[in-house]
Formats: structure tokens, sequence, C-alpha cells
């Protein structure tokens, strides 16, 4: 279980007033639990009289201090539940609800259809190679549907542009990838000075060696739906058939390049996912450069998030700062 600042603790009394506002005025909780597998928002399990199964996810409490890039995105996992939803043939959870009135709760809430299975970071040691390779094929296949939902905004009869940033903040959108990046970047940086974090190297000369590699990013030219997230513990499987049951947690999906993807480096190569999703390797040498450039970005938040969420172990922090380190030697 991770202990985090950022979940709010929900009664059964609250829970059951929120399933009569949004199940039906006649509905009664059968079954309240917490699901303790997630890192940032509150999440619970609901069953009720009717046999229905739901997760409630509720976002952090109010005036809690949370990195820059994690405003709204509740309102955004919402969005992008429905958009791959409609768009591809992902097994994602059906959105029930949704209320940022702040009337029952005093955080926006949603609830969605409970996925059964186990979490694959759960089952992937004792499954069968075959079993295995099956699954990351088709994390694959599922991912490259997602990468393929462009965005189109602003849409007139003579122009449509493209923007590129965190689907939760179209304020901090931009029209190319490299300003959309920076920005992303110079964000969590300035999360850690906010926190007084000391990082291995200034936050000015992260940034030096990291912009001097830019000219990679202008290969991008068209904003993909990129999910972000998508571990092992977000992609459900059925333990007795080892099938893949569903994927969640879109919260922090972003219009951005495919390759950000994490199953592209960030914890390894693996040729099965490779294989499902259609990509070739090696990578060519901007792809590389821009694999490293995400990176640092992914292992700087890694780093960061943990005074703020004030994690009871400094497992994910250590292993956070040496990789990273490791990253910015290569762009140095």
């Amino acid at each position: 279980m991770m202990q985090s600042l950022t979940k709010i603790p929900l009664t059964f009394e609250t829970a059951q007033k929120i399933a009569a506002a949004h199940l039906g005025s006649q509905t009664s909780l059968t079954g309240f639990s917490e699901l303790t597998e997630g890192f940032y928002n509150a999440a619970y399990r609901l069953e009720t009289d009717q046999g229905l199964v739901c997760v409630l996810k509720i976002a952090p409490p109010p005036g809690l201090p949370v990195l820059r890039y994690e405003k709204d995105i509740l309102r955004a996992e919402v969005e992008a539940l429905r958009l791959v939803k409609a768009q591809t043939n992902m097994p994602v959870p059906e959105v029930l609800f949704y209320d940022s009135s702040l009337t029952l709760l005093s955080s926006p809430f949603f609830g969605m259809e409970f996925i059964p299975g186990e979490p694959l970071h759960k089952l992937r040691g004792s499954m069968d190679p075959a079993d295995k390779a099956r699954i990351d094929r088709q994390t694959g296949e599922y991912l490259r549907q997602m990468n393929q939902i462009g965005k189109p905004q602003n849409c007139g009869p003579q122009n449509c542009e493209l923007h590129f940033g965190y689907y939760a903040q179209p304020e901090s959108q931009h029209p190319t990838w490299r300003a959309a990046f920076d920005q992303m970047l110079n964000g969590v940086l300035q999360d850690g000075a906010d926190a007084q974090i000391s990082l291995h190297m200034p936050n000015a000369e992260i940034l030096t060696r990291c912009r001097r590699h830019y000219a990679a990013l202008d290969e991008v030219r068209s904003p993909a739906l990129v999910h972000w997230d998508l571990w092992d513990g977000n992609i459900f499987v059925d333990p007795q058939t080892k099938t893949l049951t569903g994927i969640i947690d879109f919260e922090r999906c972003l219009w951005a390049d495919p390759l950000m993807e994490a199953n592209f480096g960030a914890f390894g190569i693996n040729p099965d996912f490779f294989a499902g999703y259609g990509k070739a390797l090696p990578f060519t040498p901007a792809e590389q450069t821009r694999r490293s450039l995400y990176n640092v970005y992914l292992y700087l938040i890694m780093v960061i998030e943990c005074t703020y969420r004030q994690y009871p172990t400094h497992d994910q922090e250590n292993w956070a700062r040496g990789v990273l380190q490791a990253e910015l030697e290569k762009l140095g």
C-alpha cells in the first residue's frame, strides 16, 4: 500500500450519499472498501444492492500543494476515458458519473466501471512466458490505437490548429512540441525549487543540457494522445485465463510525441511490446535523444513528487536520482 497526502479518506455514510445521488435515489451500498494500489487519487470500490460494482475516484484535498502538471487531472481522466472508449478498442472502464460541484465532497470525484482481474505487476513473475508475451503484444496494439488519436482544436472551414501539452491544462498548450516540452520541464523544476529540493546539479544547468538537444523535438509535428503511465500496475489481467481485462489511469495523459510513452524505454525495453506496437528497433539518433529528454523529465517528477506526497520510504526517490543522473550525463 502506498500512503500519500493526496488521498482523501471517505466514510461509508458519505459513499452512500454519493451512490444515491448518482446511481439512483433508492440505491443502497452493500459493499465499500478502499483500493490502496494507487499513488495519487483516493479510490474506493462500491457495490450496490442492484449488483453494480464501480470504482469511485476522488481528487486530492483542496489547497494541498501538488505538482504543476497535476492541476485538474481528475477531469482530464474522465474526458480521456470517454475519448478512448469512443475511438479505440482499448478495454477501458466506462465513466458512470462525474461531479465537480463540491456539494457532497470538498474535491471533484467520478465513478467508473469496475475492471475485474489483478494488476499485471502482481502476476508477471508467476506467468508463463507465452502468456506474458501475448499480454505485452496486446498492450502495444492497444497503445498504438490510442496514440493514433489526433487532436484537432479550433477547427473551422479553413483552420484546424493542433496543440501540444497536458490534456488537463488546455490553457498551457502550445502549437509546437518544443515549446510545450520546455514549459513542462520548467514547471517540474520550479516545483522542486518551491519545495527546496536539492538536485545533483542546478536547475539552470539541467535546462541548458536539455535545450541544446531540442532540435530532435522538432521532428514531432502532430500531437497524439499519450497515456504516459502504462506500467504493469495499470494493466489488469484475469489470473485464471491470463487474458487482458482492462487498462486504467488516464489522468496524466497529454497531447505529445508517442515516443514519450514510458513503455518505449523509461524502465527497459520489452521486445514483445515493441512488436505489438509495430515500432522498429533500434531508435534513430534523434529518437534516442528524445527518449533521453523524456526520461529526464519523468525521473525529475519521480524525485520531486516524493517530497510533495511524503512517501513513507525513500526507495523511489533514491532509484530515480540514480537514473536521472545517468540520463543527464548522456545529454551533457
